[in-house]
């Protein structure tokens, strides 16, 4: 009803942002199996990270998108099974989707391989990802 409309107006709730459409990430590369190494410095509320993935290149690729959020990227790189590791030469960080997209110089072959990633952050209190709470 309109008076409902006006009640939920006047009190901020009709200019909520609207949640976003679920996105699925592209299948060119799926991980298979991951280990994940966090080591928090609770003086500064900060950590720093290491993730380790056995990948599966599905289609030719130069770019990795994966989820992300709150963090910094150190280093990647993709390391094709019995080939050389590829440094990532970029990440695009798309803030707003928490999404980030690793460039590569030159394109992963279909295969398995392994992804590395180091990376950075603040241990926040946002309830969200790796976060702190005052007890």
């Amino acid at each position: 009803s309109r008076s409902s409309r006006r009640r939920l107006h006047s009190l901020g709730l009709a200019a909520m942002p609207e949640k976003r459409p679920f996105e699925r990430l592209p299948a060119d590369v799926s991980p298979i199996n991951y280990s994940l190494c966090l080591k928090p410095d609770l003086l500064d509320f900060t950590f720093e990270g290491k993730l380790e993935a056995a990948a599966q290149v599905r289609q030719a690729t130069n770019q990795i998108v994966m989820n992300c959020a709150d963090i910094d990227i150190i280093t990647a790189s993709y390391a094709p099974e019995g080939d050389e590791e590829i440094h990532a030469t970029g990440f695009n960080y798309q803030n707003e989707d928490e999404k980030v997209t690793l460039s590569f110089p030159s394109t992963l072959q279909t295969g398995t391989g392994t992804l590395k990633i180091d990376f950075v952050g603040e241990l926040n209190d946002k309830m969200k990802g790796f976060y702190r709470i005052n007890a």
